[in-house]
């Protein structure tokens, strides 16, 4: 990528966050050393593993690789045999830890972080490696009397003659001290041998070996002569101790420079694993999405070929609250032109599309919204107007130039693929001159296929983007109202300077703002054409706004009265089932009533008790009774069928069997019998399903799965209602819910009590603090099924339980 763009773009500084993100060293230089890549598999690699470590962040978010040492030159060392002291060595078996850490836990995540488990499972298990330094040094940097069993005899010879020395020094002091030859009674130790201090004058007294002299000369400190053979074992047998502590060292060292080339490959790959986990961590400051997982980085093309859509972007470099942009560029309009104020917000929309590029193509998230695309470019080029982009030795218009003529090179050898950012195009010369060399500039870049974003004041290259086909119009808003930019982009929309209106904000004389519109008054019919085509064009792009909004706002009653008149259809359809279901009921239960009293009435009336009883002249016949009921029984009987044709007419024709091998977590299922839908935890298996109703999770026969809905939304059944729900009793008891739960849960119990023709229901919600009673009671006073409610009686509950009377 071209160095000098990115610095006009400022990449280095969002590379500075990266890298104060990453914990190792390692990962710090790989985030330093980031460059944007024009491979877009490579670019879809990046991205990826920056989604894989936000999974990471989510589904573990204690993970931390934490701060290691860099182990770089340790490594160099023991790779040249060298051996380390044992602070160095335990630095290397920190790193050494750290890497097994990220390798156990990342490793067999490989269902949800696919590639960054990969790179862990490549990291080698070092546990035998730091098991023998743990063995050989330990927490203080010290080697333990452990570390090899000739160390612990050599120590217990050298604590032996520690003892044995220290004791007879001891003894000689205190009678040198009683006899006035000794000056303090304290052993002290001068060149490696246990000495005693004693007067100079008096030193023949005691013959010994003088090892060193006071700074005053009145004190020397010898060794007696009895000891110096007790002193020599003593210092032979720390010499022997020494050997064999560097004898350990070295083996250790020898041991761990033969993995120094697995060492440093594990080094790199918990830096990428590091970097992934930065790139995440950057991200999420930045409040950026990432694609979803499923969509396989779709977003991704090869610009300019491919469309560029930045939905709600915002320069991630800006303090504070930033006004995010929507900016395009497409293949049918490669080239935006962008117009409009000063201080407007030109440069930042420039900055913020190229710095964007940047940053995908570095696999970094984008403060953008989802539903954007980006391209992946070959380079992007920036000659951006501001003070770091001007070469100091030459004028603004020669370093613009210079800059510019570079970028056409370099896009010439490219032949498409480039991203071109243009800042002030024109700038800095006669205005004439400066629009026909920056119209000829577009031209040029447009012949390159290359795409291309620059922003200008020149009003004919206005017109030459709305004359020319690949050239789009963009501008910065402007209110004029308030004489403020609101610093947003429009796309499709040329702008206007406003110099007079930013000019009089600022204080400008009247007279002044008076003789300047009148000298533009006299520029000529060409300025004139240039704003009355803006001017025309302001009043097309509020029409339509206005009309767009218009059509929205319809739209939205539309779908509001739509959905109002399909709730009152249900409503209806539901009320009308229910008063069916209900007569269809009674009508049984008379018909049974009917059935009985004709049976009882025959048994009656059987053949023997007929005789005997049989009608006087002018009387009815015995059996004129049974006649009668069995007459009613037949018109119930048809009152009965009625209402079952009425009912099966409303009914539904069966759904086609559901596949249920196709169905996968997530979607949204209906069971036979219930109006309240489920999602599927799980894909069926052996037959049963999995699903969550509310907050009820339950297994299920997959054949009792009747429909499936998409998870995006449950639809309504249009025309019709699920069949009704079993008789759910009387009361429901929702004690040791929170209200959040305990809701949603009376409102299906009264449901499918009124389903069920119930009229009087009791709540049960308990007294406690009376939280979910009072929550209870407010929403059942707004439901609409509901006509009253009132406490329980004492022996019901009383507070703690409430009446509720359905409406009919």
């Amino acid at each position: 990528m071209d160095a000098k763009s990115l610095a006009a773009l400022e990449y280095p500084k969002v590379i500075d966050r990266l890298a104060a993100h990453c914990a190792t060293p390692a990962g710090r230089r790989h985030a330093l050393e980031l460059e944007p890549s024009a491979d877009i598999e490579e670019v879809r690699r990046r991205l990826a593993a920056t989604a894989e470590a936000r999974t990471l962040a989510r589904i573990k978010p204690n993970f931390a690789i934490g701060a290691t040492p860099d182990p770089a030159d340790q490594l160099l060392a023991l790779s040249r045999g060298a051996v380390l002291p044992p602070a160095d060595i335990l630095a290397v078996g920190s790193v050494l830890r750290t890497a097994r850490r990220v390798r156990n836990q990342l490793s067999p995540l490989a269902r949800e972080i696919p590639a960054l488990a990969r790179i862990a499972a490549r990291i080698p298990d070092f546990t035998p490696q730091i098991r023998r330094i743990g063995q050989c040094i330990d927490e203080r940097g010290e080697i333990p009397d452990d570390a090899s069993p000739e160390l612990a005899q050599l120590r217990d010879r050298v604590r032996t003659f520690q003892s044995r020395l220290e004791t007879s020094l001891e003894r000689i002091l205190r009678r040198a001290v009683a006899d006035g030859i000794a000056q303090d009674s304290l052993v002290t130790e001068r060149a490696g041998r246990l000495v005693i201090p004693i007067k100079a004058e008096s030193r023949s007294q005691l013959p010994s070996v003088v090892h060193d002299v006071s700074a005053s000369g009145a004190t020397v400190f010898a060794e007696p002569l009895v000891l110096v053979e007790l002193g020599n074992r003593l210092r032979e047998a720390r010499l022997r101790e020494t050997r064999e502590v560097q004898r350990i060292l070295r083996r250790l060292c020898q041991e761990l420079g033969a993995e120094t080339g697995a060492i440093r490959a594990a080094v790199e790959r918990v830096a990428e694993i590091d970097l992934a986990r930065a790139k995440a961590a950057l991200g999420a400051d930045m409040d950026a999405p990432l694609p979803a997982e499923n969509d396989s980085l779709a977003w991704l093309g090869r610009g300019p070929s491919e469309p560029v859509h930045l939905l709600s972007a915002r320069l991630p470099l800006l303090p504070g609250e930033v006004t995010p942009i929507t900016a395009s560029i497409t293949p049918e309009h490669r080239c935006v032109l962008i117009t409009g104020p000063n201080t407007g917000g030109k440069t930042v929309a420039l900055k913020t599309v190229g710095l964007l590029a940047l940053m995908a193509q570095a696999g970094l998230a984008l403060p953008i919204e989802t539903g954007s695309r980006i391209a992946v470019f070959d380079d992007v080029f920036a000659d951006i107007g501001d003070e770091q982009s001007i070469e100091q030795s030459l004028s603004t218009f020669s370093a613009h130039m210079t800059n510019i003529t570079r970028i056409l090179r370099a896009a010439a050898a490219l032949r498409g693929g480039a991203l071109v950012l243009l800042d002030e195009l024109g700038a800095g010369t006669d205005p004439a001159e400066g629009a026909a060399l920056g119209r000829a500039l577009l031209e040029e870049l447009l012949d390159l296929d290359a795409a291309v974003i620059a922003t200008t004041h020149h009003g004919e290259l206005k017109l030459f983007a709305h004359q020319t086909d690949g050239v789009l119009n963009a501008s910065t808003e402007f209110n004029a109202d308030t004489l403020q930019p609101t610093y947003k982009l429009l796309m499709g929309t040329p702008g206007r300077s406003n110099a007079f209106a930013i000019a009089e904000r600022l204080g400008m004389p009247p007279e002044v703002l008076r003789r300047a519109r009148s000298a533009r008054a006299a520029d000529g019919a060409e300025s004139e054409s240039v704003e009355t085509l803006l001017a025309e064009l302001q009043r097309e792009r509020d029409a339509l706004q206005s009309a767009r909004r218009s059509e929205e706002t319809a739209r939205a009653e539309a779908e509001q009265v739509r959905d109002q008149l399909a709730r009152r259809r249900d409503s209806i359809d539901a009320e009308r089932d229910a008063v069916l279901a209900r007569a269809e009921r009674e009508i049984e239960a008379e018909l049974a009533q009917v059935r009985r009293s004709i049976r009882a009435a025959k048994r009656e009336l059987d053949p023997p008790r007929r005789r005997a009883s049989r009608p006087a002249p002018g009387e009815a016949p015995a059996d004129a009774p049974l006649d009668a009921a069995e007459e009613h029984a037949g018109a119930v009987r048809e009152r009965l069928e009625g209402v079952r044709k009425r009912r099966s007419r409303r009914r539904r024709p069966a759904a086609p069997a559901v596949d249920t091998a196709r169905l996968s977590e997530g979607d949204i299922v209906y069971l036979a019998g219930l109006a309240e839908p489920g999602t599927l935890i799980a894909p069926v298996q052996n037959d049963i399903a999995q699903v969550q109703i509310g907050s009820l999770r339950t297994s299920v026969r997959a054949a009792q799965i009747e429909r499936v809905a998409p998870p995006e939304r449950i639809p309504s059944r249009p025309g019709s209602t699920p069949p009704p729900p079993p008789d759910p009793g009387a009361s429901a008891d929702v004690r040791g819910h929170a209200a959040d739960d305990a809701l949603p849960i009376v409102e299906r119990f009264l449901d499918a009590a009124y389903r069920a023709g119930r009229t009087r229901l009791t709540i049960v919600h308990g007294k406690g603090t009376g939280a979910l009673r009072r929550a209870v009671r407010a929403m059942l006073h707004e439901h609409a099924l509901v006509a009253a409610i009132a406490p329980a009686e004492p022996a019901e509950g009383g507070e703690g339980a409430t009446i509720v009377t359905l409406a009919g």
